[in-house]
């Protein structure tokens, strides 16, 4: 059974992994609270889906759905894509061309958290991919960031970075080290809308 944590003073909210459900983890870290569940979930993918096929039915989108896994959760970037605009929010995909620094800016009020996408090796043979939920937490008094948050479903609790630039020197590690993917989660714009 997952285990989670409630935000106190000291420390933000945080699930930790459980089985092959980062991505509802890492959701739900992000919001700070338990916003998703596993159905809700598996109801995006199963509409996302039927959206590309239209013979597929109901029940065999449950079991073989290219957005989830048969035996439930590791659900791909288009089911938390969903997600998040469902909740007036956005994916930007990281130019690995561009500097981290000038591009992820804590302190931008539209700047929801950060998804990665890690490679991970199982079994020695089969890579998969884990999804971590970056979260900066704004000082509201001047609009700096206070504190960054690593909320990571793998680690025992969330983990604050010392510092801005350990924060910076992480997501270079994801990015250049580990061959990840950073994705920006922000605010829509206003005029945008999704349905």
């Amino acid at each position: 059974m997952e285990e989670s944590v409630k935000k106190t003073a000291r420390e933000p909210y945080h699930e930790r992994q459980s089985l092959w459900f980062c991505g509802q983890h890492t959701l739900n870290n992000l919001f700070q609270d338990e916003v998703f569940t596993k159905e809700q979930l598996d109801n995006i993918a199963i509409k996302l889906t039927k959206q590309t096929s239209l013979e597929v039915s109901t029940w065999s989108s449950y079991f073989i759905n290219p957005h989830k896994s048969i035996f439930g959760g590791n659900y791909d970037i288009n089911v938390l894509e969903m997600a998040l605009m469902n909740k007036d929010l956005e994916i930007q995909w990281f130019d690995v061309r561009k500097d981290i620094r000038t591009v992820i800016q804590f302190t931008d009020k539209t700047l929801f958290g950060l998804i990665l996408n890690v490679p991970s090796s199982r079994f020695y043979f089969w890579t998969s991919y884990h999804w971590i939920a970056i979260k900066p937490f704004l000082n509201q008094d001047n609009g700096k960031a206070a504190e960054v948050y690593n909320l990571d479903s793998k680690l025992s609790g969330p983990k604050k970075f010392e510092n801005l630039e350990e924060a910076y020197k992480y997501l270079e590690s994801v990015m250049y080290s580990k061959n990840g993917n950073i994705l920006l989660v922000k605010t829509c714009k206003k005029g945008e809308d999704y349905e």
